[in-house]
């Protein structure tokens, strides 16, 4: 069989199980690959809380999140269970990582564009504040640092710590920060693309909310 049947992945709270179930048939039937959560942590599923409070991140939940993000990539594009509008703190931080790999979303209830927008723009600037923050404190480590502690990738053998700063000149101890010259900085999205960029974002960000719990 030639024909292509797009990949949809489903993203939303999971307390809205009814709605992900009737919205999987739905898109199935329109030929459809669908991609649903695999655990309903809002809706009974407890093994994702650990026997701890919901909306606590614990490993299970990290994982969860983690690969969610991973059946966002898979997809063509995603399809947001939003009954009434609502969307979470973990469904917005898909929603950004969807659009950070230029996915099309789909939206139950629509959302204005510029509330996307203003989401995707703070989810990225977070993000940039945590790469500095964290390329700053090796700088001024003296050496002492273990870097598989930090998140990082790699670009024809340079170990990026910031993707928001010139590879040439990051490993010289030049932070962000420091300047608004444009040789010290470059757009990561498109220097390093979409799919490494996205990637460090998220992980930086997940390791960051993990540490602070």
């Amino acid at each position: 069989m030639s024909k292509k049947y797009p990949i949809v992945t489903l993203c939303g709270s999971t307390r809205f199980k009814k709605e992900f179930m009737q919205v999987q048939k739905e898109l199935t039937l329109q030929g459809c690959i669908v991609i649903s959560v695999g655990l309903f942590g809002h809706a009974g599923d407890a093994e994702v809380w650990e026997g701890m409070d919901e909306n606590t991140l614990t490993d299970t939940k990290y994982m969860l999140d983690d690969m969610h993000k991973e059946k966002i990539r898979m997809a063509d594009r995603i399809y947001v269970v939003n009954p009434g509008g609502y969307i979470g703190k973990s469904t917005w931080s898909e929603i950004c990582y969807a659009k950070m790999l230029n996915k099309q979303i789909d939206f139950m209830c629509d959302i204005a564009e510029n509330i996307i927008e203003r989401e995707v723009l703070a989810h990225i600037d977070e993000a940039k504040r945590l790469a500095d923050e964290q390329l700053d404190y090796i700088i001024h480590s003296n050496g002492y640092y273990n870097i598989e502690d930090y998140v990082y990738f790699k670009h024809k053998g340079k170990i990026i710590l910031n993707p928001w700063v010139n590879p040439e000149v990051n490993s010289k101890g030049i932070l962000l920060s420091d300047s608004e010259n444009s040789d010290y900085s470059v757009d990561p999205f498109e220097y390093y693309g979409c799919k490494k960029t996205a990637a460090f974002v998220e992980e930086i960000l997940m390791k960051s909310e993990k540490n602070t719990l």
